[in-house]
């Protein structure tokens, strides 16, 4: 998921704080004074890290500064731009020359890790490690279950989340009070306020979203997942064990008539429109409405850089038929590199376990990070626009199911090359939603049949 320009003041770093998800939860030993490191951890060692050039860097080098303070432990935070992460970590570990101590990975690479044996059990390291119960699940996001090639309740736990990502219905709320509209509850509900909003000219565009495809990249795609799940439809009939593609089911088909009818409330251009341009458009005040990664937060409580900061209202996305939350989630995640020697991946699982406490993330959220525990949402001190953005990340993050509503699937690059062009037509509106659903189920069943994975 790309990156979002740097926030330029406090308060827009602390706006971006966080979601989750809540199902099940998972996590490290922490307590307010910081996680005791594992059974055997080096002291006084020096860590390399690697991390994206993200808006939340600034908020995460405070916590590395406090760790160090902390533990004795020295850390170089080395940034990448965000594509080059996964390019470092994949030459250092396929040449084995270890030069990083912890891996940071993007959510949708994390079964290409596991897969190649790229990273390895935390248990491996420490036989004794137990999760914490306050740091969120996000559809078991850390444990790997190897036999089905999923992340399930049952796998080992090869990461830890460090941010938390996930969608969030965004609003003007001075339109919506003008207007006399109800936050909406549902995706038809929506798209009727923008058409309200359109027809009383009280803003340029109804709403704006982002429909830009890019080939292979999780974009348009990532939007779409939210319609998708809140359709009640998924990818794959049972993902881990019948993986027969269901993209072109009624439910599919639906929520890719709900993309059309909401791309048709913005600008004609539907295939410029990507996350930065759908910012934009609400930061200049064209735009009445849009759902974003909670992140964008920052940017649009920015009062340097936008113009509707403290006119905007946030809540939890339309959920899916059985009431769960239907947002995707877009997470970084901590892990330790295979075949690190044994004193480093101690010291490795120490600084996450460190990293993902009460007390690193607490800071984290005010700072501008989004945190990954339940016990980290709120902080003192804090603007009420960014209270009503955690909130709506909160309520997101504590509903979200098991089944993971995002990809993460070793072949998701494979998916994308089919699935970005296609949902971008199909928003532009030069190819109908059923034809564009069709094509994207015949591609899905080329790619599982060459991945040789069960059907029926």
């Amino acid at each position: 998921m790309r990156a979002l320009p740097q926030p330029r003041t406090k308060l827009a770093r602390a706006a971006a704080a966080g979601l989750a998800i809540a199902t099940a939860t998972l996590g490290l030993a922490a307590c307010d004074s910081g996680a005791q490191a594992p059974p055997g951890a080096a002291k006084g060692v020096t860590l390399v890290v690697p991390t994206s050039q993200a808006p939340w860097n600034p908020a995460y080098a405070k916590l590395v500064a406090e760790y160090q303070k902390e533990t004795g432990n020295k850390v170089e935070l080395r940034n990448f731009p965000n594509p080059d992460v996964k390019t470092q970590e994949v030459n250092d570990i396929q040449s084995q020359k270890h030069t990083f101590d912890v891996f940071q990975i993007n959510e949708q690479d994390l079964p290409q890790f596991n897969v190649n044996g790229w990273v390895q059990p935390f248990n491996d390291v420490d036989p004794s490690y137990k999760p914490d119960t306050q740091i969120y699940s996000y559809s078991n996001v850390a444990k790997w279950e190897a036999s089905k090639k999923v992340f399930d309740a049952s796998g080992k736990i090869t990461n830890m989340p460090l941010l938390g990502n996930v969608d969030i219905f965004v609003y003007r709320k001075d339109v919506y009070e003008k207007l006399g509209l109800n936050v909406p509850k549902t995706w038809d509900e929506i798209i009727s306020n923008g058409k309200k909003i359109q027809e009383a000219q009280a803003a340029k565009y109804g709403g704006v979203f982002r429909t830009q495809g890019v080939a292979g990249t999780y974009a348009a795609s990532f939007e779409f997942q939210a319609l998708l799940n809140g359709a009640g439809g998924a990818w794959f009939k049972n993902q881990g064990t019948d993986w027969t593609p269901t993209a072109n089911t009624s439910s599919g088909v639906q929520a890719a008539t709900w993309l059309r009818e909401l791309a048709q409330l913005g600008p004609s251009a539907t295939t410029t429109m990507g996350q930065a341009q759908a910012i934009a458009e609400l930061q200049n005040g064209d735009a009445a409405q849009s759902y974003l990664v909670a992140a964008a937060a920052a940017q649009l409580e920015d009062p340097a850089n936008s113009s509707v900061a403290g006119k905007i209202g946030y809540a939890p996305l339309p959920p899916t038929p059985s009431g769960k939350a239907s947002s995707a989630t877009g997470l970084w995640s901590l892990a330790i590199p295979a075949g690190l020697p044994s004193d480093r991946a101690k010291a490795a699982l120490n600084f996450i376990t460190w990293m993902t406490s009460q007390k690193a993330q607490t800071m984290f959220a005010k700072e501008g990070g989004i945190p990954v525990r339940s016990d980290s949402y709120e902080p003192s001190d804090i603007p009420q626009a960014q209270q009503d953005a955690l909130k709506a990340m909160k309520q997101t993050a504590e509903n979200l199911p098991d089944t993971p509503t995002s990809l993460r699937y070793a072949f998701s690059t494979d998916m994308l090359n089919a699935t970005e062009p296609a949902l971008q037509n199909i928003a532009a509106g030069s190819t109908p939603p059923k034809d564009g659903m069709d094509q994207i189920q015949s591609a899905l069943q080329s790619i599982i049949s060459k991945a040789g994975l069960p059907t029926g």
